[in-house]
């Protein structure tokens, strides 16, 4: 069972480890590719995982892995420390959580937006400078194609969804014709 509570604690304090912004951003990516890693390789998971694998060949293991990701010295002692302490199943949630809390930290607000067609860089643009207005936080946009939407946009901010498709006005328009 993962326990979102101990991944704050060590996202928290990998954060906190660190004064450089470049290198709070490099830690961020080299976490995400190592939990990408570890999540899809089910022989990595076993080796590292397992409470009958010697430590040593756990960190050899993990060193070798790192080494193939070009992970720097700061993420690698992240993963160490989470190793070293018998909680790797955390892996996922601590790069989860390590990205919410520098965007959080840097002022930044992630924008997932789906849209029936792929956006230029003006539309792009103008979505970024809505998102930042309305959150006032700078609007960082993962756009996305979802051509089932036919037309206009999605775009799902933290919890809140701002929903200008096509598909939700005609479903709007049948509910009102309805009654």
């Amino acid at each position: 069972m993962r326990d979102k509570k101990a991944a704050a604690r060590y996202s928290i304090a990998a954060l906190d480890s660190i004064r450089d912004q470049k290198e709070m951003e490099t830690v961020g990516r080299e976490l995400d590719a190592f939990s990408e890693a570890y999540s899809e390789n089910a022989e990595l998971r076993k080796i590292l995982s397992h409470p009958g694998v010697p430590g040593d060949r756990k960190k050899n293991v993990l060193r070798s892995v790192a080494a193939k990701l070009a992970m720097g010295a700061k993420s690698l002692k992240v993963v160490e420390v989470v190793l070293g302490r018998g909680r790797i199943e955390l892996i996922a949630d601590i790069s989860e959580i390590y990205a919410l809390l520098l965007d959080e930290k840097l002022g930044r607000q992630k924008v997932r937006v789906s849209s029936a067609y792929p956006l230029n860089g003006s539309e792009t643009a103008e979505l970024e400078k809505l998102f930042s207005s309305i959150s006032g936080k700078k609007a960082v946009l993962e756009v996305g194609v979802e051509k089932s939407l036919i037309g206009g946009v999605v775009a799902r901010v933290g919890s809140t969804v701002y929903d200008g498709s096509v598909v939700n006005q005609l479903a709007k328009l049948r509910l009102n014709t309805e009654v």
